[in-house]
């Protein structure tokens, strides 16, 4: 599946709407409906299928290699994303968070993850955010509010196990219990701890 949407990207995916569109009346006064109704019927599934998945399958290829550039310019292409169905609403600000966040604009991360919050999302892309959430309310040292989005996180269903891991390290640096803790001692250590992250660092894969 993953081979297949790398071969029919959205380049690709342009070019077959063009020539589609572009061969439509010609066949159409060559053979009639009998010759036309293949390239309309291309036509109509791909435009459909841009205005309810948008560009977000592209964008999120981008992100898996790491092309946090080429990701926003892919979103850029969706020219409505509150038209977008199946949870790629919800999908399209979690990538919007990602890029924010990695650029370290933690002010618009904040702002794309809560949007992303109120849609439809996977358990899995919510524990994501809330995690994001939480390395900057803890860089801030803001206690209170690592535990509160901890306790949201806690109680999805999440299935990926380094997200898993991710969610009980901030349960252990949270109770003092985090194996960097124990060779400090203090709430100054807690902090320093806190401060240093959540989430490991390094490329996510595609949900």
């Amino acid at each position: 599946m993953i081979g297949f949407m790398r071969f029919f990207t959205l380049k690709r995916q342009f070019i077959i709407f063009i020539i589609s569109v572009v061969s439509i009346v010609p066949l159409y006064l060559y053979a009639g409906f009998a010759g036309a109704w293949i390239p309309i019927l291309v036509s109509l599934i791909l435009l459909v299928k841009y205005m309810l998945i948008g560009t977000v399958n592209a964008a999120a290829m981008q992100l898996q290699i790491g092309d946090f550039d080429g990701a926003e310019k892919m979103l850029s292409y969706t020219w409505k994303p509150e038209w977008l169905k199946f949870s790629y609403h919800g999908m399209y600000y979690l990538i919007k968070c990602n890029i924010a966040f990695q650029k370290k604009d933690y002010k618009t991360t904040e702002m794309y993850a809560n949007k992303a919050l109120t849609l439809d999302l996977q358990d899995d892309f919510k524990a994501m955010i809330y995690l994001q959430l939480m390395n900057i309310y803890g860089m801030r040292k803001n206690t209170h509010k690592v535990k509160e989005l901890y306790a949201k996180a806690n109680k999805l269903k999440v299935t990926q196990l380094e997200i898993k891991q991710n969610i009980e390290q901030v349960g252990m640096m949270l109770n003092g219990t985090h194996p960097q803790q124990r060779q400090m001692t203090g709430k100054k250590a807690q902090r320093s701890a806190m401060s240093q992250g959540y989430m490991k660092r390094g490329r996510g894969k595609k949900r």
